[in-house]
Order: structure tokens, then sequence, then C-alpha cells
């Protein structure tokens, strides 16, 4: 009796066993849900757009090769205040805290071109460049909200904005998911293509 009662319910558990986790999945899929480990902190620029950082200029000395390292770009039209300052200072401590892999992010505070004069005191570590009006305004703000700070990729490629006030933490977490997933040798030959062009 008992053989017969586990030969009948062989079939609806195999059956249990497939069609669960598929009935499991299209509930997450169509419900969009999505485990918090995999959320962005920042909002993911799609599609990502080219923004050739290597033809921005410095303001107070040659600009150093690019090519190959992720940036975090301050984007800042007028002189840098008070809340300025604060954000750069986030940012520079986010930078710090990448540890071993802080050589491969440049902290950029970026300017319009028009501007002679540099809208950020020089700091070591801190990078200010130029770019034109067009490319610092459409950083400055996204659908009419300021914009704190935008992660560029290793090949110039905007990836990520974040909009005032600056969550200088989720930032670092989403810098650090994006840096572990990256390929540090791609970084490299990145580097390469450019210093033999």
């Amino acid at each position: 009796m008992i053989e017969r009662l586990k030969g009948r319910w062989q079939p609806f558990a195999l059956l249990a066993l497939f069609i669960l986790p598929t009935a499991g999945a299209m509930v997450m899929v169509f419900s969009d849900w999505r485990p918090s480990t995999f959320t962005n902190n920042g909002d993911l620029v799609q599609p990502a757009e080219q923004l050739s950082p290597e033809q921005w200029q410095g303001v107070s000395e040659a600009a150093p090769t690019l090519a190959g390292d992720w940036l975090i770009i301050a984007p800042q039209r007028g002189d840098c205040g008070s809340d300025c300052r604060d954000r750069v200072d986030q940012l520079n401590r986010a930078q710090i805290a990448l540890d071993r892999d802080i050589e491969r992010v440049q902290l950029v505070v970026l300017q319009p071109d028009s501007r002679e004069t540099p809208v950020f005191d020089p700091v070591p570590g801190i990078l200010n460049l130029s770019a034109p009006a067009a490319v610092v305004d459409r950083l400055a703000t996204h659908e009419g909200e300021p914009m704190a700070a935008h992660i560029v990729d290793y090949r110039g490629y905007h990836v990520m904005r974040y909009a005032r006030p600056l969550d200088a933490s989720g930032l670092l977490d989403d810098l650090e998911s994006l840096l572990s997933l990256a390929k540090e040798e791609a970084e490299r030959r990145a580097l390469e293509e450019v210093v033999t062009e």
C-alpha cells in the first residue's frame, strides 16, 4: 500500500520541482522585483553616452592622460562655494575609501571652458578640468534636477549620475561594484592604445 502511494505522488513531486521555480521567476520578472544587492544608489545612464574626457583641458596645468581611468566627475558651472567644497570633499573621501583601487579612479572638478579662472582652488589629487559649456551644462542638471556627481568608465562612457544632495556612501558602493566587475587588464589596454597612438 505504501509503495503504491509513493508511486502516485512521484509525478506530482517532479512536476512541482520544475514548475515552482519557473513560476517564482516569472513573478519576480513581471513584478520588477530585484534583490537589494543588485540595486544602484545612483541613476544608471541608459544608454551610456560617450563623453570623450581625453579632449578636456587642464585649467591650472596640463590635463593628464585619463584613458584607462574611472572618473568621478563633479560638474561646476560657477565659483565653488561652501556647498561645492563640501561635495568635492565627500567625493574625495569616497575615492580614498577605495583603498587598493584608489589608483584606478580620478576625481575631476569639471568647469566650462569659457571660464578662464579655476572654479575650484587646486588641491593635490583632485583634477580641475574644463570642457565645452554644453557638456558641463548637461552634467550639471538632468531633467531640471541639479546633479552632484557622475561616474565615467575607463573608456569614457557616462554610466551613473547622482542627484543632490550627494549620497557619497551610495556612490562609493556603486563604484566598488563597478570596479569589481571591470577587468584591470582592459583598463591597461585602453591606456596603452592612447599612448601608442
